[in-house]
C-alpha cells in the first residue's frame, strides 16, 4: 500500500475526518505501527515527536487530485502576533469512490482495526498524542525498559518537554496499546 492509500484509508477509518496537522501526523505514526502496513512515511523525530515529511507531501499531493479537503480555521493569536490554525482533513467525493475499493483490501482492515484500537484505549487529543508518540519513538530507540525520569531525560535531547502528569497518561496509553512494559510489542 502506498502513502497515498494508507492516508486516504486512515482519514476513512477515522470516521471521514482527522483535525488538526499534528492529530495526523500522530495518528498515523501509530496506526502504522499498530497495523503493520508499509507506506513508506519514515517518521523521523521532530519538534511535536515523529514526524513524515512523505505524510505531509502526500497531503498535498492528495488535495491537487482533489481527493482530500483541508479546511483551515483560526482560532487565536499567539505572540509576536501569529495566527494560530487549525488544518481539518476530510474525504471528497472523489477520495469516497477511490476508498469504496481501499475498503475490501486487507490492509485498510488493518488500518481500521488499528483506528479502532486507539480509540478504545483513550482516543488522545493531539496533544496526548504527541506525548505517547514522543514516548514510543525513545522507547524504541532506546530498546529497554525507561523510568518515567529517563524518558523524560532523553526527551530533553530532541528539545521536548514533556510535564510528568502527561508522560503518565502517555505510558498508560501506550500499555493499553500493547507498546510498552505489560503488553511490550516491540
Amino acid at each position: 500500500m502506498n502513502a497515498a492509500q494508507f492516508l486516504l484509508s486512515l482519514i476513512d477509518a477515522s470516521n471521514g475526518t482527522i483535525q488538526g496537522r499534528t492529530l495526523l501526523q500522530k495518528r498515523a505514526f501509530f496506526v502504522s505501527l499498530l497495523s503493520g502496513v508499509d507506506s513508506g512515511l519514515g517518521f523521523d523525530a521532530y519538534y511535536y515527536g515523529p514526524y513524515s515529511s512523505t505524510l505531509d507531501n502526500t497531503v498535498a499531493q492528495l488535495k491537487n487530485l482533489d481527493f482530500v479537503d483541508e479546511d483551515d480555521t483560526p482560532f487565536g493569536i499567539i505572540s509576536g502576533g501569529f495566527e494560530m490554525r487549525r488544518y481539518d482533513y476530510k474525504l471528497t467525493p472523489q477520495g469516497n469512490e477511490v476508498v469504496e475499493k481501499l475498503r475490501k483490501t486487507e490492509e485498510y482492515k488493518r488500518i481500521r482495526d488499528s483506528v479502532q484500537k486507539i480509540e478504545a484505549a483513550g482516543n488522545p487529543n493531539y496533544f496526548e498524542l504527541s506525548i505517547a508518540a514522543k514516548a514510543f519513538f525513545i522507547l524504541r530507540k532506546q530498546r529497554r525498559p525507561m523510568s518515567t525520569e529517563e524518558i523524560k531525560r532523553e526527551a530533553e535531547k530532541f528539545h521536548w518537554e514533556i510535564q510528568p502528569q502527561s508522560l503518565e497518561k502517555a505510558v498508560t496509553f501506550l500499555q493499553r496499546l500493547g507498546l510498552t512494559k505489560g503488553g511490550e510489542k516491540n
